[in-house]
């Protein structure tokens, strides 16, 4: 477990985490969403005491803190942060890579070997990694982490680079980690491959969680209408001329959405009518999923 008490982390008169605080449990995958800039990538520099907090702070596991070089030694043992591509070292091959890390975590290191079968680099793993295109020091900076094997997992960005069959390879072994019981936290902008192995995901904006969606718990949303057009301002004002209080918003994409829980009957197949009817459009009824959620807190 990893937790995260009140952490602030101020440059200036600029707050980038304000004041947060979280819990990620053994066993989950927690992803991190947000817009480049809006400090996702800050909180995992400070779960990693690679940016110590303005304030706040950061357990790992029962009662492990960054109070002490001997304290962070300890924790650094159990804490990884997946490698980005240009820490890689160009002179090196990728196996070279792969014996430093299970050198270095030798308490929970597995054999190099097992990895590269696993992520089928064989045919690449011994060539020097300046030769390597991007989805290869992508594999492979992932392979680095999964070879340390350590408890506690931090990703950026993991699938940047990666063609549809390693994305899913990839996945595949996030979710086999997290059975093992380990913790697994990546920031990414990838909603959609998000959602198909995060336990839980987290929006960061303005220094706050504004967002959480947790996929292990059921979840009593409210229900939406949605159509999307290239019409939108005619749309609302024909919905407008008949019912000025129904609160249509507009997301990105030209989607439009309406909160059926707040419509009468008679309000809810007047919509159906101009949207189908005038509009030829079509239109479904569902909670908002994450892109909807995304474009209203990032109004993009």
């Amino acid at each position: 477990m990893i937790q995260i008490e009140d952490i602030i982390v101020q440059f200036g008169d600029r707050k980038v985490l304000n004041n947060i605080s979280a819990t990620f449990n053994d066993g989950e995958i927690i992803g991190l969403v947000a817009p480049n800039g809006t400090g996702k990538s800050t909180l995992l520099n400070v779960l990693m005491n690679y940016l110590p907090p303005t304030s706040g702070k950061v357990i790992i596991g029962e009662s492990l803190e960054y109070t002490s070089k001997s304290r962070e030694a300890l924790i650094r043992k159990h804490i990884t942060m997946m490698a980005d591509q240009s820490d890689l070292y160009p002179h090196l091959s990728g196996i070279d890579h792969l014996k430093i890390y299970a050198d270095m975590w030798k308490e929970t290191s597995i054999d190099p070997s097992k990895v590269v079968e696993r992520l089928k680099m064989g045919h690449y793993v011994n060539n020097k990694t300046r030769t390597y295109s991007l989805g290869m020091k992508q594999r492979l900076c992932f392979a680095m982490q999964m070879v340390a094997n350590t408890k506690y997992m931090l990703m950026d960005e993991v699938m940047n680079g990666l063609d549809p069959d390693n994305v899913e390879l990839i996945s595949k072994l996030l979710e086999e980690k997290k059975r093992e019981g380990k913790v697994i936290l990546i920031a990414s902008h990838l909603l959609e491959n998000l959602e198909k192995y995060a336990d839980r995901i987290l929006f960061l904006n303005n220094g706050h969680f504004v967002y959480e969606r947790d996929y292990n718990k059921i979840n009593n949303e409210d229900y939406y209408l949605k159509f999307s057009s290239r019409q939108n301002e005619d749309i609302v004002r024909d919905i407008h001329k008949e019912y000025p209080k129904i609160n249509l918003k507009e997301l990105s994409n030209e989607r439009l959405i309406v909160k059926v829980n707040e419509l009468s009957q008679q309000e809810i197949e007047y919509l159906k009518n101009i949207i189908t009817e005038k509009y030829k459009l079509s239109y479904i009824i569902d909670p908002l999923d994450l892109l909807d959620h995304y474009s209203i807190e990032y109004n993009s």
